[in-house]
């Protein structure tokens, strides 16, 4: 008698056996990888933890008290002896050697509008204190028109930010900066709210070292406050 196929019994007998070695061969796959990683060289990679390291700037200033404004400078700087004149003015230097370092110097109500510079920075009178219109201009001989100056001509009218100021074209090798604002040439009123007393103020830097810092002066204007 023919048969179509083979007997049931022998079939699943095969599927059996199939099902086995495909077990077979994935547990010998599955044990093959645990044998690669197991015996694979471990390399531990230690990774240093991060080191912070704190800058911390000389930040340590001294306060100096005037009869109608207080300052603050850096400690390692020094006041200079008020000169026999004119002039109502402060003076403070960080080296003995005036051209060995820097020099600010404050002019109070006797202003000296002849007094040119090389640098213009334009500030605010904010009643008692002083805000600032951005940093120092680039020395103003490199803007302004080119004019014949003779041995006695004090400056040259030059303008920074809209504002007035006297550029000392004849010594453009000087690093001296110089306040103006919109309340005239070399000056900047403030007011002395113990007295009600408006006062008059120029305030210059001088720097003579190689890398000129002039956060030193921002940093004194801005300490700026009146009695």
């Amino acid at each position: 008698m023919y048969q179509a196929g083979q007997p049931p019994k022998r079939k699943r007998r095969r599927i059996t056996w199939l099902v086995i070695i495909l077990i077979i061969i994935l547990l010998l796959l599955l044990l093959g990888l645990w044998a690669r990683s197991y015996f694979r060289p471990q390399t531990t990679i230690n990774q240093a933890h991060a080191q912070s390291s704190k800058v911390t700037f000389n930040s340590a200033t001294k306060h100096y008290d005037e009869p109608d404004f207080g300052i603050d400078l850096p400690a390692t700087w020094h006041a200079v002896p008020r000169p026999i004149g004119p002039y109502q003015s402060y003076s403070w230097q960080s080296s003995d050697q005036v051209t060995n370092g820097q020099v600010i110097e404050i002019f109070e109500d006797t202003i000296p509008t002849n007094f040119s510079v090389n640098r213009a920075l334009i500030v605010n009178g904010e009643v008692n204190h002083l805000s600032l219109e951005g940093g120092a201009s680039d020395n103003c001989a490199q803007y302004t028109k080119p004019v014949h100056t003779t041995p006695n001509q004090v400056g040259v009218q030059a303008k920074w930010q809209g504002v007035d100021f006297l550029c000392d074209q004849g010594n453009t090798q000087r690093d001296v900066i110089g306040t103006s604002s919109t309340d005239g040439v070399n000056t900047v009123i403030l007011l002395n709210q113990t007295t009600g007393k408006k006062h008059k103020f120029f305030f210059t830097y001088s720097d003579y070292s190689q890398n000129p810092d002039y956060t030193i002066f921002y940093n004194a204007l801005q300490s700026v406050r009146m009695n």
